[in-house]
């Protein structure tokens, strides 16, 4: 894979300017029989590649269904002795770009910005089409959360808009809370909160949001 065959991709899909690419370092396996090990990411999507092969995927940002995030530490004694990266970039057509990466106190995995840097873009793009559905009554899932036009829903539990005091993401977890309550009305692993920078910011608009009942 070569620098040129990923720009010519992003020119055929219309993906911008480049804003950073990522090369996958550490691991599970053998790099040479990863699917991907590459990932330039532009203005308005993503070329995945393998640095030994001559194919490559353009996906853009306004296509992706869910941008899934897992970033695990392993401690031993006490101390740090790795951090695994995966991220899963599921195309709305089902195509499924997943990304793994293990870093460690002298090796980079290469992907240690990689949720700073697309995060914020997919979630740009997601707001759209979220807003309108739920302007139109229906209902936005984020694996274990609802957002609903009444407020937040956890399996059969509804918490109105009204109710909520904050949604949180602390150690890992996203946190629910109610008014007046010290604990957290619900709570989820941020692995499973699919698109979680969207669901973040619909849960924090304020109260004239136009899609709120």
């Amino acid at each position: 894979m070569t620098s040129g065959s990923i720009q010519r991709a992003a020119d055929e899909a219309g993906l911008g300017g480049l804003i950073e690419p990522f090369a996958l370092e550490g691991g599970w396996g053998n790099r040479a029989l990863r699917k991907f090990t590459v990932a330039h990411v532009y203005e308005n999507g993503c070329v995945y590649g393998h640095h030994e092969k001559d194919t490559a995927d353009a996906v853009r940002w306004a296509d992706v269904a869910r941008f899934v995030q897992r970033v695990t530490e392993k401690r031993t004694n006490g101390s740090h002795t790795s951090t695994t990266y995966d991220f899963d970039v599921v195309h709305t057509d089902g195509r499924l770009f997943n990304l793994v990466g293990v870093g460690t106190r002298r090796n980079s995995s290469g992907l240690e910005r990689f949720a700073e840097v697309v995060g914020p873009l997919v979630t740009e793009a997601q707001l759209p089409r979220f807003r309108e559905a739920l302007a139109g009554g229906a209902p936005v899932e984020f694996g274990w959360f609802t957002v609903r036009p009444e407020g937040i829903g956890r399996g059969r539990k509804l918490l109105p808009w009204a109710e909520l005091e904050e949604v949180n993401v602390r150690e890992g977890k996203v946190g629910v809370r109610r008014h007046g309550k010290r604990l957290n009305w619900a709570k989820a692993g941020v692995p499973d909160v699919p698109n979680v920078g969207a669901f973040l910011t619909l849960t924090r608009e304020t109260d004239d949001a136009s899609w709120r009942r």
